[in-house]
């Protein structure tokens, strides 16, 4: 938590350096000394009546810093509160429609994801024309209103016609691919696999990011394998796995594990897409030096989790290995490695 702290007493500094309002002087000041003493309760009572500013740059710059200050307590309903200061004052400012697609993070975060949507689409239908968008807010929001469909109401055919229409909107995108992997996904959820293969081929023939090319090659060997892998019961794969692993039968782990894309990775980093027979040298490697120990498969929101102790390596000796539902059933899809010392850190951080 200290880190934290240090973290918000630069970011005050930098406030007070390139907007030195005589206002906030003394309060930030103020803020600062109690935020590098711990004390984040105090130093947002400071904050607090700053809100009542009627100058909109230094409303702005108060409303963020609480806005994440609560945010960083838990005090999600006083951090929307905050927010809503701003934008009841200025509405129709670039700063009022980012702070009202914060209040739908916000609201998604809290799992009311019924006024997150509602929000959002708000946002999509009432942004004016003549304010500009520098944060691209209209087009994140439409982004976020095809994940809430496909994720959280599954409505996959809603999900699909929105995705899509932010292409036609916006046929400029960047990142088009990411959308097409979304709609795909989408059509692999309704089971109709020869859409979805139609758009991965989409990808393959028109994309140039390696990231995004090895993806739909990936799935697309995925939809066209045979799922000798998949199991309609998550306790039978796990048995399996254990199984597997504890004879060490380097044969039996390759079967196991899911064609396609699989994800490889160390724990606090980012994955790595893979087939398993690019990872098998490494489970070979560290698999007869091993003295396995198991522990109780543990469910984790939409997936079990096998994690396993005194594992070969020297520099990761835990490895977690994740089953997920698929499209075929049950799956090893995705290997986490880890360590003692990034355990501690965990820990340390779930107890913060």
């Amino acid at each position: 938590m200290r880190n934290i702290f240090r973290f918000w007493f630069l970011i005050f500094i930098l406030l007070l350096l390139f907007h030195p309002t005589s206002f906030a002087l003394d309060a930030f000041d103020q803020a600062q000394f109690y935020l590098e003493n711990g004390d984040i309760d105090r130093a947002i009572q400071i904050l607090k009546p700053l809100i009542n500013s009627s100058n909109q740059d230094e409303l702005s710059q108060v409303v963020e810093v609480l806005y994440a200050l609560l945010s960083e307590k838990g005090q999600n309903e006083e951090a929307i509160h905050v927010l809503q200061v701003f934008i009841e004052k200025f509405p129709r400012t670039q700063e009022a429609y980012l702070y009202r697609y914060w209040t739908a993070k916000t609201k998604e975060d809290n799992q009311q994801y019924h006024e997150s949507l509602e929000l959002l689409q708000k946002i999509v239908d009432e942004y004016p024309s003549d304010i500009g968008d520098p944060f691209n807010i209209r087009q994140q929001a439409m982004e976020d209103i095809a994940h809430h469909q496909e994720l959280y109401f599954e409505d996959y055919a809603e999900a699909i016609n929105s995705y899509l229409i932010i292409l036609s909107r916006y046929p400029d995108f960047e990142e088009k691919s990411r959308i097409l992997i979304q709609v795909a996904s989408c059509y692999e959820k309704m089971n109709q696999l020869d859409k979805a293969m139609e758009f991965y081929q989409k990808i393959r023939f028109q994309e140039t990011d390696p990231y995004y090319l090895d993806l739909a090659e990936l799935r697309i060997e995925y939809l066209q394998a045979n799922p000798t892998w998949a199991r309609d019961n998550p306790a039978h794969l796990i048995k399996e796995l254990r199984d597997a692993f504890a004879k060490k039968d380097l044969q039996a782990i390759e079967k196991l594990a899911k064609k396609g894309d699989f994800w490889a990775g160390q724990m606090f980093s980012e994955f790595e897409i893979v087939r398993f027979s690019q990872i098998l040298q490494y489970f070979s490697t560290y698999l007869n030096q091993s003295n396995l120990q198991f522990h109780p498969a543990e469910k984790r929101e939409n997936e079990y989790i096998l994690k396993i102790t005194s594992w070969g390596d020297p520099d990761f000796s835990i490895l977690y290995l994740s089953i997920e539902k698929g499209i075929y059933g049950w799956e090893w899809s995705k290997v986490v490695l880890s360590n003692p010392e990034i355990e501690y850190q965990v820990n340390n951080f779930n107890n913060t």
